[in-house]
């Protein structure tokens, strides 16, 4: 009961902070490809970096007591379906509008769109026509530590020397009038905040990940459910119902949570497409932009080096058909 509790409420301080901070990557999918801001792309980058200095001070502290140091990262296993389901995830990501922890915020908000990217998730864990395809095709090695292989102090500062590259990059670009407006905390800050919680949540469980209780949803549709596996999410269950209602606490006490319903009806259609595509990518790729992007780059896993590039190749795509109003 402890344990549900610390998972609730980091799952609140996750919601509060996404919502006043606007940090999404979904958002920064959009700011990349079709916006002069890069206010969003810093804050995930901010993220990023937060949570590599986090997590391997965790790793470093658990290997100097003695303990395996990758017993708390999340390191997964890779393969062409971590690309395929990356490059999904993105294009879904882009339909849609909204990520997977974006989709829990936006419920939190008011979004009722949000409800059918929630459904679209399910719908894809569950109908995942990538299921029956050999487990090799889709995972052809096991989780790769770049901590074990080139040493801890080396793989942080590789990944941290990329994050300030990209950084300097991101600066080229100017900020758009008005559009961090109503954000009451920088992205940049939300950022930093939400990298240091991870940390934080590492050091006492596992990392953060949003899609993984999906995995129930694809387990009961086959028959292979378990009490295990219930037991296993429950944590992470609990986790995303504290987000959703961290972001309904944080825009309710601003004054900025009202019931919003789709615009159209081809947002309804592109919202649900999006969802079941994010669905599938969630499966393939065992991972979405929280766990398979943030929590694995912070983890210095390998797999994030194939999951983040087919990301943003399929949200390119994304923006593009959202842009054309295909």
């Amino acid at each position: 009961m402890t344990e549900l509790l610390i998972f609730g409420l980091f799952g609140l301080v996750y919601g509060i902070v996404l919502q006043r901070s606007g940090f999404c990557f979904a958002r920064a999918g959009f700011e990349l490809f079709l916006l002069r801001s890069r206010e969003a792309c810093r804050g995930v980058l901010a993220a990023l970096a937060a949570g590599t200095i986090g997590f391997a001070a965790v790793a470093a502290w658990r290997a100097h007591s003695g303990l395996d140091p990758q017993t708390h990262l999340l390191i997964i296993p890779f393969g062409l379906g971590t690309v395929v389901g990356g490059v999904l995830f993105g294009l879904g990501m882009a339909l849609a509008g909204m990520c997977a922890a974006g989709t829990l915020l936006r419920i939190g908000e008011g979004y009722a769109v949000a409800w059918l990217s929630l459904l679209g998730l399910a719908l894809g864990a569950a109908l995942d026509p990538f299921r029956f395809l050999p487990e090799g095709w889709k995972t052809q090695a096991a989780g790769v530590w770049l901590g074990g292989r080139i040493g801890l102090p080396a793989a942080t500062a590789m990944m941290l020397l990329l994050l300030a590259a990209l950084w300097i990059a991101t600066a080229r670009r100017t900020q758009s009038p008005g559009l961090t407006r109503g954000w009451l905390i920088p992205p940049v800050v939300g950022g930093l905040i939400l990298g240091l919680v991870n940390a934080v949540q590492s050091a006492y469980s596992a990392p953060w990940t949003v899609a993984y209780p999906l995995s129930l949803v694809a387990e009961a549709t086959s028959g292979r459910l378990t009490h295990g596996a219930v037991a296993a999410a429950l944590p992470l269950l609990v986790l995303d119902a504290g987000l959703v209602a961290g972001a309904l606490a944080s825009a309710a006490s601003g004054a900025r949570y009202r019931l919003k319903w789709p615009r159209s009806r081809q947002q309804v259609v592109t919202t649900l497409v999006g969802g079941v595509l994010m669905g599938w990518g969630v499966q393939l790729a065992r991972g979405c932009s929280i766990g398979g992007a943030f929590s694995a780059f912070a983890s210095l896993s390998l797999s994030a080096w194939l999951f983040l590039p087919a990301l943003l190749g399929g949200a390119w795509v994304g923006t593009q058909v959202v842009r054309r109003g295909l």
